[in-house]
């Protein structure tokens, strides 16, 4: 690094030059000097930008558009400060907006109509729009007009009205948030109005990552996302857009500072801050949120069946992630690197994520590092509420196999006994395997009890399968960071049908979970074929037990009425709070 060599890469990870390019460390170095009021800062800033300059400006086919818009973003406020504190002379402000024409005229020339619906497109425009508005007699007009034109399409087309990035990654919607916010503040500066349109999808993306932060206030890590804090971004985009959340009353009162100097404001967390939903409900993308509270002991889950979205997406239908007393307990495996290989095509796989495979075969199936062999179908997401929970209904098409498998997840989630049953049914003519997968965070001993597993002092499951087994996996927190974790894999032998149950509940060695015999009504020596009626009872000691019927298909010979388990049962989905075979409750779902 002294002297920097601008084209090699100490690692071979050619993610490490593309970093190094972007030049974030000017805006370190700035902040230094602030703190500090010590020249040598700026002067070390001021060299950094000119090395850049001197060995990168003739060789554009080093670059990539998506870290030049980035660098034009980051040198801002670096060129404006030199500016303001005379630290440039007249050639060297020439050198210095020469260049950024220069990167602005290569980024309109090679920007394509993929950009559109990517977030390389977002920091692209927002790296001309930001620099244009501190300097409006550099980037010409018409390059500027073009700039501003292509961002609100890329808004209005990559982010929904819920407020998600459609590459169904948090980390990246957090760039496109951040880029939003970056022009916001840089308009409002210059006293320029932002379109309408900029404003209420970075208000809605702000709800969205409201959500993605857990309890421990982490980021919730999906598709291709670390494990990171956002408190200083979080409280920028409440100041920025005046829409303070209760979120940051727990937050640390730090803002972003990239964002804070383009806004050039002095910036407080405000006073009375509106309050955030428990539950939240994105349609659009297939992403599903609740909790019991927003402390830092609650519980607290994420369902994911949507569109598998860019190469930043994986391989994750019925995907489930699960916090409970504010402590993980089941996770995504993490990204770890954009290197195509074995770690890579694993972290983004079925099997590194809480899901479910048909003989042996993933419904969807990464190619290389970006690219999918095929990808299964979501079709469809029901939320039911009901007064002691929800029931969620995740449907996708599974076109891996032989004929297109329609694969059913269930998920109930009971709110005052802290259950969460996981049902998950396929119908497939003939003979079948079916695998179950349950990454269990790295930091919780899996132990086997009677009726399941206890995952450390935070929880326990139980299933209805009794081939399941234990074993190490790759676990990533973060980019170039790699862990391991347990993961729990069971497997089914299933002719025609089946439904396979599990349930987590705080630690609970009593807890289980078993199927049930069925009668049908009129006829006691049928055997009921499982596709027409199945139950499943959750035992959680003292005689109490909740019992799940299922009628998957529609009953034409016979009687449509079932009994379970001593029950009597009529429709698609119902559940039973029991003392025995006692009906305490009866809610009929679907």
């Amino acid at each position: 690094m002294d002297p920097i060599k601008w084209q090699e890469t100490p690692n071979g990870d050619p993610e490490w030059l593309y970093m190094l390019k972007r030049q974030e460390y000017l805006l370190d170095l700035l902040e230094a000097f602030y703190t500090t009021g010590q020249v040598k800062y700026q002067t070390k800033m001021k060299a950094l930008l000119f090395s850049w300059i001197g060995q990168n400006l003739a060789l554009p086919e080093t670059w990539r558009t998506i870290d030049t818009g980035i660098r034009l973003l980051n040198w801002t406020s670096v060129v404006a400060n030199l500016v303001e504190s005379e630290q440039l002379n007249a050639s060297e402000s020439v050198s210095v907006h020469d260049a950024v024409k220069v990167q602005a005229d290569y980024l309109r020339q090679n920007y394509t109509e993929k950009f559109d619906i990517s977030n390389w497109g977002i920091l692209i425009t927002s790296g001309i729009l930001t620099y244009a508005a501190r300097f409006p007699d550099v980037v010409d007009r018409d390059t500027v007009t073009w700039a501003q034109q292509r961002f609100e399409v890329e808004l209005d087309l990559q982010v929904d009205t819920q407020g998600m990035q459609w590459e169904q990654s948090p980390l990246y919607l957090l760039e496109v948030w951040r880029s939003s916010l970056a022009v916001i503040a840089a308009q409002q500066r210059a006293k320029q109005t932002v379109a309408p349109n900029i404003l209420q999808k970075t208000r809605a993306m702000q709800r969205m990552m409201a959500q993605y932060v857990k309890p421990d206030l982490t980021l919730l890590q999906q598709g291709d996302t670390d494990a990171i804090r956002i408190d200083s971004l979080f409280n920028s985009s409440a100041a920025i857009l005046s829409q303070p959340a209760q979120l940051q009353d727990r937050l640390e009162p730090v803002f972003d500072f990239v964002l804070l100097e383009l806004a050039h404001q002095a910036w407080q967390p405000a006073a009375k801050k509106a309050e955030l939903t428990k539950q939240y409900a994105a349609p659009i993308s297939g992403n599903y949120f609740w909790r019991s509270d927003w402390g830092e002991n609650a519980d607290y889950w994420h369902l994911f069946n949507g569109n598998l979205g860019s190469g930043h997406g994986h391989a994750a239908l019925g995907h489930l992630d699960l916090v409970m007393d504010g402590h993980d307990v089941l996770v995504d495996g993490g990204r770890y690197t954009y290197v195509d290989g074995t770690e890579r095509r694993y972290l983004k796989s079925v099997e590194a994520h809480n899901t479910v495979m048909l003989d042996h075969k993933p419904f969807s199936l990464p190619k290389d590092s970006w690219k999918y062999q095929y990808a299964a179908t979501p079709v469809t997401n029901q939320v039911i509420d009901f007064s002691a929970g929800q029931l969620i209904k995740a449907v996708y098409i599974d076109r891996a196999q032989q004929t297109p498998v329609m694969v059913v997840r269930y998920l109930i989630n009971l709110a005052e006994e802290r259950l969460r049953l996981i049902l998950d049914v396929v119908s497939d003519p003939g003979y079948h395997t079916l695998k179950r997968f349950w990454q269990i965070a790295p930091d919780l001993t899996v132990t086997k009890q009677a009726e399941g597993y206890q995952l450390g002092n935070v929880a326990s499951l139980a299933v209805t399968e009794r081939n399941i087994w234990k074993s190490r996996q790759l676990f990533s927190p973060r980019y170039n960071a790699l862990d391991h974790l347990t993961r729990l894999e069971s497997e089914t032998l299933f002719k025609d049908f089946t439904a396979q149950a599990a349930v987590f509940s705080p630690a609970n060695p009593d807890i289980a979970v078993t199927p049930v015999q069925v009668r049908h009504s009129g006829n006691d020596d049928e055997i009921v074929d499982d596709q027409l009626a199945t139950g499943f009872r959750v035992d959680l000691g003292r005689d109490v037990n909740y019992l799940v019927t299922l009628q998957s298909e529609n009953t034409i010979v016979g009687r449509k009425l079932y009994w379970f388990d001593g029950t009597e049962a009529y429709g698609s989905f119902n559940l039973f709070k029991r003392k025995g075979q006692r009906v305490g409750k009866h809610f009929q779902l679907l």
